[in-house]
């Protein structure tokens, strides 16, 4: 399951990095074809205006390639076996500028907590259980589920209500590569279906089940 699941996330984000590739190759090429005119190297105010046309247009060409922290960062694995959707649209993947989401399957955003840590700096050992807000919901169904399957899951619980607007959601869980599986504002119905997912252990129990009739 997990190397059906690599590729399921990896290829995806493969092919859209070697696509971004090749647009910055015809790009690059482009200044090729329009190489500059004797004017833009001619001295006087008359030419002025030349050259800055030209060189707007040979930066915005190269500004994706340079400036492209939406292909570096705003990676997503939507379709995920191992993602728990929250029905939200997909948002738009430009190459620059990168826009933070919670949305799941993508990068946990990153936030400045009080003691002058990172959100980030929380995740990278096991599963990751965020309670946001000055008042959220119980989490003791997930707590339970992982314990008894034995997932590592820790859980913080923040009430800067800058991670809950970057987040939200008031409960977040992140998967130890620090791409977020799972948000919502109450607990699942299923809370050992969720952990069976966002480990990928969901579709190979299903199909035990239905081998046992």
């Amino acid at each position: 399951m997990l190397l059906a699941s690599y590729d399921a996330e990896r290829r995806p984000i493969g092919q859209r990095n070697v696509a971004e590739a090749s647009r910055n190759l015809r790009r690059m090429l482009s200044t090729r074809e329009r190489l500059p005119g004797p004017e833009i190297f001619a001295k006087g105010a008359a030419n002025d205006a030349a050259r800055k046309e030209y060189g707007e247009w040979f930066a915005a060409i190269m500004r994706h390639e340079w400036f492209a922290n939406g292909v570096m960062l705003g990676y997503r694995y939507d379709n995920s076996p191992l993602v728990w959707p929250d029905g939200t649209p997909a948002p738009p993947d430009p190459s620059h500028p990168y826009t933070q989401t919670a949305r799941p399957g993508a990068r946990a955003p990153h936030v400045w907590l009080a003691d002058g840590s990172s959100t980030l700096d929380l995740f990278g050992r096991g599963f990751v259980l965020l309670k946001l807000g000055s008042a959220p919901p119980s989490s003791a169904k997930i707590e339970q589920a992982a314990a008894e399957r034995g997932v590592p899951l820790t859980v913080h619980a923040l009430t800067d209500d800058n991670v809950l607007a970057a987040y939200e959601r008031r409960l977040v869980l992140v998967r130890p590569d620090g791409h977020v599986a799972w948000r919502a504002d109450a607990e699942p119905a299923d809370a050992g279906a969720l952990i069976d997912t966002v480990r990928g252990q969901h579709n190979e129990i299903r199909q035990q089940k239905l081998g046992s009739h």
